[in-house]
């Protein structure tokens, strides 16, 4: 018994210690498990980050009418839901536009998801602007097209970079 009462203090110091004495954070599972020796698991509630938001996966965190969900607005030149694609149509077929209204090599029916910017195009480098240059509905991945985790929300649509909360807290990996 003595055994098991010591396992359990210590996974709850550990617990304690990884929280850095967050120990509001813990369940009351962990403390019935650390006073009564329970064979409960224990639960963690982590907090959410600071600034964070319950939505991820905002592709152009500098516009707050761009974000996933958002209507597409057919005939802007710009991806309004973050799907990497810009002007398609209701049933998400892609847009025929074969004009190049920003002159980069790419038209709108071949995947360039904002045609008002020379810099932005399918292939393009990414960069670290809240952006998604390279219009695969991402913004500011890595060069490993790891998400970002900006937790931050910079244009007050509600919606954060990274997929979720979670991920951005980096408790969640890709």
């Amino acid at each position: 018994m003595s055994r098991m009462r010591s396992s359990v203090a210590l996974a709850g110091c550990l617990l304690s210690c990884a929280l850095a004495g967050r120990a509001d954070a813990l369940s009351s599972d962990v403390a019935d498990a650390s006073l009564h020796a329970s064979p409960a698991i224990p639960r963690i509630v982590l907090p959410q980050p600071s600034g964070s938001v319950a939505a991820g996966g905002d592709c152009n965190d500098t516009d707050a009418e761009v974000y996933p969900g958002h209507a597409e607005i057919v005939g802007n030149g710009y991806d309004d839901d973050c799907d990497g694609l810009a002007d398609e149509d209701a049933n998400d077929n892609p847009s025929g536009d074969v004009s190049d209204a920003d002159g980069d090599g790419f038209t709108l029916a071949i995947g360039d998801c904002n045609d008002h910017s020379i810099l932005i195009y399918p292939g393009a480098v990414e960069i670290a602007d809240y952006i998604d240059d390279d219009c695969d509905g991402l913004a500011d991945e890595d060069a490993a097209d790891n998400p970002s985790n900006d937790s931050a929300d910079h244009d007050g649509d509600h919606v954060i970079m990274a997929p979720d909360a979670i991920f951005a807290s980096g408790f969640e990996t890709p």
